[in-house]
């Protein structure tokens, strides 16, 4: 297995590793080679994609399962072939979903922009920025674990375990990445309204008493938010797993969960500061905006925090 020593995302750190997410989606378009060798240019240490499946199982950087907002085309990413998807185009207009104040944002870019194969993106960037790559869930194939198995080769294949990671919020995909190739680090992501289903009946209850040290916002002050605490900082799912890293939404991090964590020898890393906008309506923290939430994951001791301004949060960590 990769250790911790090769693998950036696992190596000790006396502070946070800058992760581009999507790439530099504040210059380019996300998840395209463009935004990649841009992130390579300005110095920044590791990157965040995503992958989906074409009809023939190529495994495709691309974050949406339908194809509408980022090319205009209305098909599904599974419903076309490699051959297809590579002579579509990814828009100069890009609709962000709503900002920070619930307004609806469009990203503009200077020119339309291709989708790559993962394995052209692995081909530029492994062992020059390492590289998160998450495994999608979609409506279609939730179930399948297909995209895990397909994707863990061609990281093999790239000679690139040494600099990748796999994350996920389906576990399934990750025990298949796991089976398919142990050499690669994996790990569960965690979002801050995993539970929030259960906030009606959890909040009838005495509150959760914990140390959170977490942002001042009265909507991670429920026991959802606080279970879900305690769920990500005792490694419940990564000892199912066997993993080594999880990723966790900044509002549900504080410095007992990283000292713990790091107790345990596991990894951990945040997302998303800075976005540009929240693509599936969720209202965006208004922490996740400010200088003072990158200062106070520093101080958490976070191994990585992932970013759409990977430019403003490098000069912040310095």
């Amino acid at each position: 297995m990769c250790t911790a020593v090769s693998n950036p995302f696992l190596a000790g750190k006396n502070k946070p590793m800058v992760v581009g997410h999507r790439g530099v989606p504040t210059l380019h378009q996300e998840n395209t080679l463009k935004g990649f060798r841009r992130a390579l240019q300005l110095g920044i240490p590791a990157i965040e994609l995503d992958v989906q499946l074409t009809k023939d199982r190529k495994a495709v950087v691309l974050h949406d399962a339908h194809l509408g907002r980022l090319t205009g085309d209305r098909h599904y990413v599974w419903q076309l072939t490699w051959d297809q998807i590579s002579k579509l185009r990814i828009k100069k207009e890009l609709p962000m979903g709503v900002d920070v104040h619930g307004q609806r944002t469009l990203a503009r870019y200077e020119s339309e922009e291709p989708i790559p194969l993962l394995a052209e993106v692995l081909a530029e960037v492994a062992g020059k920025a390492a590289v998160n790559v998450e495994l999608k869930l979609n409506s279609r194939d939730w179930w399948s674990t297909e995209v895990a198995r397909v994707t863990a080769d061609v990281v093999a294949n790239a000679n690139a375990e040494d600099f990748v990671i796999l994350t996920s919020f389906d576990p399934r995909k990750l025990r298949a990445a796991s089976a398919a190739h142990p050499r690669l680090a994996t790990g569960f992501c965690f979002d801050d309204s995993m539970l929030d289903w259960s906030a009606p009946f959890l909040d009838r209850l005495p509150h959760l008493r914990a140390k959170l040290s977490l942002p001042a916002e009265g909507h991670i002050r429920t026991n959802a938010r606080r279970l879900l605490n305690r769920i990500l900082e005792s490694n419940l799912v990564g000892k199912i797993l066997g993993s080594r890293l999880v990723g966790a939404e900044h509002t549900i991090v504080g410095s007992q969960t990283v000292k713990r964590l790091h107790d345990l020898g596991i990894a951990i890393g945040t997302h998303t500061l800075f976005p540009l906008g929240s693509t599936t309506g969720k209202p965006i923290s208004p922490s996740a905006m400010t200088a003072a939430e990158v200062e106070r994951l520093i101080a958490c001791g976070v191994d990585w925090i992932e970013t759409d301004d990977p430019v403003r949060l490098q000069a912040l960590i310095g």
